[in-house]
């Protein structure tokens, strides 16, 4: 049976949801019982209307549900409105629907229940999209224990569903229509399918009959529900979405609302678990896996917050107060993907003017990677980058060309996010112009701490580009510890003699593979190799202090930004958090991460005493500039993050045949 609360409302604001089905239609001021005035009708449900009524005994409102007649001639349907008013009387909870009294009005039956004016939890999800992660949690664990006292009652709801789920005055959660409760007895006599297909359980869709096990399946669809605003399975077509049941896993909440914290995930997956004996056993235990949750109101405690789509409540400025707001309300996401695709451009471009390219033709490549980035397709730019990277390095030294396109191919194999590779790349092209700093404190400050396996990975590339140019330094904060400046492996004049070889391979067919031949003489290579070990090997502990000093300032950033966030967050716990309070803890963070930096450059002796380092006051520069490009580039990028959503794929097989209401 439909639930026929499920559009209650209170009279107070004169709306009427539905219109009254033909039937039992009792008119206003009517009184039942010599006790039951009639307001106002409040909803409709298959077959039973719902009217606002007065006690005039207790001078209370009061909601009647009075059966169809149509529906009331059938015994079947007859007798599970009777049994619903059995269930709820045996029901008495704080998250459950008070059943009043029952009667019969004109050869219907009707059941008298508590009013709830503040309506359902579809309504409000319809209304304002997903809860919020703490008031998501509450309501879960209120009907938790609502269930949890009706099936040591035996009786199994058997169709929860957020229609199913109203609110009082005080926004207590309520568990409402047991109109196809069951005991476990009953169900194993009529192991039918009474269920909505969208909040089914998989045994169910199987034939098996509803239990305990189902109800928390039906509450963890409720919860997954409130976290993102849809269920987990949304097909139109009822034989696909009920076989999404029962072979498809939902995708975790998280991945579709990247604020939430992970152990929601955890709970909620293992709630929607296919096999019975996978889930809580218990509605209880559910409720207590969710209590157990620690800071679930921090969803700023990650740096990917949809901060700009949807504004803290009172606490962001709105668009119209707030020009920085507006921005990035409306160009967030073009910012967002032209950072990313100038930082994958960068080392095109750079490595095409040490090939002697020249500033038009390195500008046309690396425009074509910023351009596609640009369009939102970070990955495919990092491919075409790596493959140009790979064709220039080759020009230069073709062993280290084979190796750094193996790495992209580790880097594919692995999936490892487009954004972290593009920052790790991005360093050894911005250390040259003192944008060290800036790369590093961003990439902790967005990615946390994969953002500073990044750093490291990183500090040991932009390490090894200089070691192959010779340079005691590439900037501030990238010293090599090389004694004496060396010649590049980056030769210029290896450059056009291998262009001039490929080029040759075009345009004389009598001899393609002689010039290249003699480019690629293993002697040669092998002469490369072993100069570029040995500059390696010779390189001093410099390299190796510029690695762990990068690495030491992202982790700073990453451990004081995560601790004042955690910190903020269990002090403001329920009430609207401060968007002020999380800038606050990304500038601690970053601007801590930029003063240990400097400080390890200016007294650690590895570093302070290298070679060819730049001097003090362009090193407190180039931090100071860093800190601020990171914290704005932080900002703006966690306040942009726009998960994808999974696309859903129907199942090859047909769902089996079940009756569905």
């Amino acid at each position: 049976m439909a639930n026929p609360l499920a559009h209650v409302i209170t009279h107070r604001t004169g709306g009427i949801v539905g219109a009254p089905r033909r039937g039992t239609e009792l008119g206003l001021e009517r009184v039942l019982q010599s006790r039951y005035r009639i307001v106002e009708p409040i909803g409709t449900g298959g077959s039973s209307q719902v009217y606002l009524a007065q006690d005039t005994a207790l001078n209370r409102e009061v909601a009647i549900k009075v059966l169809d007649p149509a529906a009331a001639a059938d015994g079947k349907t007859r007798g599970m409105f009777v049994k619903e008013a059995r269930a709820l009387a045996q029901l008495s909870h704080p998250n459950i629907v008070a059943v009043y009294d029952v009667g019969e009005v004109d050869g219907a039956p009707f059941i008298v229940m508590e009013h709830l004016p503040g309506g359902s939890l579809k309504q409000r999800i319809e209304r304002g999209g997903a809860l919020r992660a703490g008031d998501a949690v509450r309501i879960a664990i209120e009907v938790a224990n609502g269930l949890q006292f009706a099936h040591g009652k035996g009786i199994i709801h058997a169709d929860l569903k957020p229609s199913n789920i109203l609110f009082d005055a005080n926004d207590t959660a309520k568990i409402c229509d047991f109109g196809i409760a069951r005991t476990p007895q009953e169900d194993a006599d009529t192991p039918q399918l009474f269920a909505t297909a969208m909040y089914v359980a998989p045994e169910r869709v199987e034939g098996k009959g509803a239990s305990i096990a189902s109800d928390v399946y039906g509450l963890g669809l409720v919860l997954y529900e409130m976290l993102v605003s849809k269920p987990p399975f949304t097909s139109t077509n009822a034989s696909v979405l009920l076989r999404d049941h029962v072979v498809r896993q939902p995708v975790p909440p998280s991945h579709l609302r990247p604020s939430l914290p992970k152990e929601l995930d955890t709970v909620a997956l293992k709630a929607l678990a296919k096999q019975p004996n996978l889930r809580y056993q218990k509605a209880h235990d559910f409720a207590n896996a969710l209590g157990h949750i620690e800071n679930v109101d921090k969803e700023l405690a990650t740096t990917r917050l949809a901060v700009v789509s949807e504004p803290i409540q009172d606490f962001l400025p709105q668009i119209e107060q707030s020009p920085v707001v507006y921005l990035l309300s409306q160009f967030g996401q073009p910012i967002r993907h032209a950072f990313f695709g100038v930082l994958a451009a960068l080392p095109v471009f750079g490595l095409a003017l040490l090939a002697g390219f020249g500033p038009i033709a390195a500008g046309l490549a690396a425009g074509l990677v910023a351009i596609v980035g640009f369009g939102g397709q970070l990955a495919l730019a990092l491919a075409i980058a790596w493959i140009i990277e790979s064709l220039l390095l080759f020009i230069f030294v073709p062993v280290l060309a084979v190796l750094f396109a193996l790495l992209g191919v580790i880097l594919w194999a692995r999936d490892v996010a487009p954004e972290r590779t593009a920052l790790a790349m991005a360093m050894p092209a911005t250390a040259p112009f003192g944008l060290a700093p800036a790369v590093i404190l961003t990439s902790a400050a967005v990615h946390g701490l994969s953002g500073v396996l990044t750093v490291a990975w990183g500090a040991v590339v932009t390490m090894i580009y200089a070691i192959a140019l010779g340079e005691q330094s590439i900037g501030p904060f990238a010293s090599t510890g090389l004694s004496l400046r060396q010649e590049s492996l980056f030769s210029r004049a290896r450059a056009e003699d291998t262009k001039a070889a490929l080029l040759n391979m075009l345009q004389n067919p009598g001899d393609r593979f002689g010039p290249l031949g003699t480019q690629l003489d293993p002697s040669t290579l092998t002469n490369q190799v072993y100069g570029l070990v040995s500059r390696i090997s010779a390189a001093d502990v410099t390299a190796i202090a510029t690695v762990l000093a990068w690495t030491i300032a992202a982790l700073t950033v990453w451990t004081l930004t995560r601790i004042l966030r955690t910190f903020f967050d269990t002090l403001l716990r329920r009430p609207k958090r401060w968007f002020t309070l999380y800038v606050f803890a990304t500038a601690v963070g970053v601007g801590s991460g930029a003063t240990i930096l400097y400080m390890l450059a200016e007294t650690w002796s590895p570093l302070a005493l290298a070679p060819g380092r730049p001097a003090g006051g362009l090193l407190f520069v180039s931090a100071l500039v860093g800190a601020l490009i990171a914290l704005a580039a932080g900002v703006v990028i966690s306040a942009t993050e726009k998960p994808e959503l999974a696309e859903e794929r129907a199942p090859s097989m047909a769902a089996r045949r079940v009756p569905v209401r």
